[in-house]
């Protein structure tokens, strides 16, 4: 998509980003107004995804699927507007008398988006912290950072999790605690570097010592801590307690 982006389109984005910085040096320059621009910033993007992401995708894409299957089923449970601030709290969904707008808090005057009837895509990352595209001919899109972030990048598995290790032993309670996002067996496995048996005998005991439940979403099956699981959980200092 970005190698097919025509120059006038190219010339015309690369210029709104730089509107407001100083002067690229002449490196820079020399790049951002070649005829092939576009296909440059591909190439740079490709290098990127192989040197920096791929080797991460397993774990990446595992708490990005479990973001996406968790807010759907807030957006079906609980609405839009709910949705949106539990993902985003800086951002609310106002309802007038028209089709409603977003507001950004803090954001001064020009806080308020109207989307005109053309939707919103809502897309967890686990890079930016937050962004917000509203420039046509681009879908309206709300790029939020992803719950779980913090076990892409091999935190959350390395972590000790103390008395609890003690009390299941240290594959399992490391299990019980990467549920603080629920997710699928696969999903874990992913983010977690166990393997599907191994992943799927430990929640298997845990869901018989009352710890884990699941359900079914669908064709997916979600494991998730029971409140009997979070209590163990904060007892061992590993999470804040939600109530304070």
């Amino acid at each position: 998509m970005v190698r097919s982006t025509p120059l006038d389109r190219a010339r015309l984005e690369i210029g709104r980003n730089l509107d407001g910085l100083g002067r690229p040096s002449p490196e820079v320059l020399a790049i951002l107004e070649a005829p092939d621009v576009a296909h440059r910033l591909a190439e740079a993007l490709a290098l990127a995804w192989e040197v920096l992401v791929a080797p991460h995708w397993d774990r990446v894409n595992a708490v990005l699927e479990q973001e996406i299957l968790r807010r759907g089923n807030r957006l079906a449970l609980a609405g839009w507007a709910q949705a949106i601030e539990e993902a985003m709290p800086d951002v609310r969904w106002r309802a007038d008398d028209t089709c409603g707008y977003l507001e950004i808090l803090d954001q001064g005057e020009n806080s308020r988006y109207r989307l005109g009837g053309q939707g919103l895509l809502l897309v967890p990352s686990v890079f930016a912290p937050f962004a917000l595209q509203l420039d046509a001919p681009w879908p309206y899109t709300l790029v939020y950072p992803s719950p779980g972030v913090a076990g892409v990048w091999g935190a959350e598995a390395g972590r000790s999790p103390g008395a609890l290790e003690r009390l299941l032993g240290r594959s399992r309670a490391t299990v019980l605690h990467a549920l603080s996002t629920p997710g699928t067996t696969t999903q874990l496995v992913a983010r977690l570097d166990m393997s599907l048996g191994n992943v799927g005998d430990h929640l298997a005991v845990l869901r018989d010592t009352g710890l884990v439940g699941r359900t079914r979403s669908g064709r997916s099956v979600i494991y998730r801590r029971t409140p009997v699981g979070d209590a163990l959980v904060r007892g061992d200092g590993l999470e804040p307690d939600p109530e304070g």
